[in-house]
């Protein structure tokens, strides 16, 4: 089953970072599984157009690939996140391959941005409660949604505007997918995304000014 909205969890898992403050009018937006050498700089090309920055959930692996893209993404001055290294599933894994899961993909990111990351988020959004202690660790903050986009799976990019219109709410963690097969839907609707956001009167923040309160 795939939860749209699983920010209710935030009362059982007050240490990650599900959604923004209730109170503003703002929202974050982030992009999961990237770096990908065409759709990536595409993604890039449209929030720079509309002066948009967000988040990246990188791959290390991919990261490895691509320097050159995630260079272009810091440059652009958006977050680079970690995504971990190979896209596992890291739920109920062993200790050591979660740690190395996160180390990995950390360095990796780090070798581009100058520094080390600060968030990171499990593939498919899976963790267990082992999280809390190895992320703390690390000096990670996880964060994962308030607004799904199912765009991995959408073939209309109508449906993806409609979606975000109709669910967009103060506080707002919204995920797209710039490394997945069906990014191109995606990008079709990003451009009318935007706009709607703006239409709407929602500020676009930055996940820096949200995470201060976390645990």
């Amino acid at each position: 089953m795939i939860l749209i909205n699983p920010s209710c969890m935030r009362f059982c898992f007050p240490w990650i970072l599900w959604k923004g403050p209730s109170d503003r009018r703002e929202i974050v937006l982030t992009f999961d599984d990237g770096p990908h050498p065409v759709y990536t700089p595409e993604t890039i090309d449209i929030l720079n157009l509309y002066r948009a920055k967000a988040v990246f959930f990188l791959n290390g692996q991919d990261v490895l690939l691509h320097p050159g893209i995630v260079e272009k993404l810091k440059n652009a001055g958006h977050i680079l996140a970690t995504h971990g290294f190979t896209h596992r599933k890291l739920d109920f894994q062993r200790r050591s391959r979660i740690v190395e899961e996160m180390e990995s993909g950390m360095c990796a990111v780090g070798k581009i941005a100058g520094k080390r990351p600060g968030f990171f988020r499990p593939p498919y959004g899976r963790f267990d409660l082992r999280f809390r202690r190895i992320l703390r660790h690390a000096n990670l903050k996880m964060v994962l949604w308030s607004l799904l986009t199912c765009d991995f799976r959408e073939t209309e990019p109508e449906t993806l505007v409609r979606t975000v219109r109709d669910r967009i709410h103060n506080g707002a963690i919204l995920v797209f997918h710039d490394g997945h097969p069906n990014a191109p839907v995606m990008l079709k609707a990003l451009p009318d995304i935007l706009r709607t956001v703006h239409r709407l009167d929602f500020r676009i923040a930055s996940l820096d000014d949200w995470a201060g309160g976390m645990p």
